[in-house]
């Protein structure tokens, strides 16, 4: 399993993924979405509407490669858009249908909005 960290805020700084504390510090409204593999970040894009992105190489840092998604608003969800994009979710991804599932992705629900309005929404992967 690898982790994928989903961030937003109107500054970025390749030192701030140098080191984890320095990373939370930063962007303490982090939100971390566990998935089997890179092809299963790609589904889950593509189901939030974003295709085609580039992953950029990070060297000397606690994390591997990052992805900006900032040209791209994440999906406002409603509590039945949200439910729908879920099943839409488990659905082609064939992932259990679970609470951890469930809460690895509503932050998509919540924070979106807030996220959309700030310059940079970026995911990095942890090593």
């Amino acid at each position: 399993m690898m982790n994928f960290n989903f961030i937003a805020s109107d500054k970025f700084e390749l030192a701030n993924f140098q080191d984890v504390g320095k990373f939370v510090d930063t962007y303490p409204d982090f939100q971390t979405v566990t998935l089997s593999d890179e092809n299963e970040l790609k589904l889950l894009l593509k189901l939030m509407g974003i295709n085609e992105l580039n992953d950029h190489e990070l060297s000397d840092s606690e994390f591997s490669k990052f992805w900006d998604l900032s040209a791209f608003k994440l999906p406002e969800l409603s509590a039945e858009q949200f439910d729908q994009f879920y099943k839409n979710w488990i659905g082609k991804s064939k992932r259990e249908n679970n609470m951890d599932e469930y809460g690895n992705l509503i932050f998509l629900q919540g924070l979106s909005s807030k996220w959309n309005k700030l310059h940079y929404r970026l995911i990095i992967k942890e090593k």
